[in-house]
């Protein structure tokens, strides 16, 4: 792992460990924001139809059996072509994501939010997004795997794969089923696992003499 995404991976880590810390606390200016964002995202979706469908959609680029199945077939491939180390990588960013989005789900407790009109409805704890977490971990550590080691491939497929997790992020707050700040948890949760888990597989392959 380079400086610049040891650094990213760090301050992601270090910026939701408060974010956690309020939301669990009901910090009044934070709560406030959530609800009044997620007020205005149904308002939007309720008047634009066709929206909501593609809304809806985009979403499911999130869902969690999208994204193991996805992660599965990669790895599956990786290993078959002899990339066992990235295959072990890919499926170790997905399990590290699932056990982290169950322990601060079940530590927080944050409960979804509450709308008189909601669009969509999920079931379980809100913080972090979970389609958020899993979208930007499992689309990074992708980009990762396809893009090494060629820097310009990396680059390119990286923007690609954090763009689809921020969209997949803004969907579950047009959706009404997570707050602003959930998704904000998710994503940088995500891709600080994607990240420091690379480093390890780095460290590896410099052990093994790749």
């Amino acid at each position: 792992m380079t400086r610049p995404q040891a650094l990213s991976a760090g301050v992601a880590a270090l910026l939701v460990v408060p974010l956690a810390v309020l939301v669990r606390l009901g910090w009044d200016p934070l709560a406030d924001a959530d609800r009044s964002a997620d007020d205005q995202a149904q308002r939007l979706m309720r008047r634009h139809g066709t929206l909501l469908a593609w809304v809806r959609s985009a979403s499911h680029l999130g869902d969690p059996l999208v994204v193991t199945a996805i992660v599965a077939a990669v790895a599956l491939g990786c290993w078959l072509a002899h990339r066992r180390t990235d295959a072990i990588y890919l499926l170790a960013v997905r399990a590290v994501a699932v056990v982290v989005d169950f322990l601060l789900k079940e530590g927080v407790a944050r409960a979804r939010p509450n709308l008189a009109q909601p669009v969509a409805h999920a079931s379980g704890y809100s913080f972090p997004s979970g389609h958020a977490l899993g979208s930007a971990a499992t689309y990074l550590s992708l980009a990762l795997v396809v893009g090494w080691p060629r820097p310009l491939v990396t680059r390119l497929v990286v923007a690609t794969a954090v763009l689809v997790a921020i969209v997949v992020a803004v969907t579950r707050v047009l959706l009404g089923v997570h707050f602003p700040s959930d998704v904000v948890a998710g994503l940088l949760l995500g891709w600080a696992i994607a990240l420091v888990l690379r480093s390890a597989v780095a460290a590896r392959r410099i052990g093994a003499g790749d």
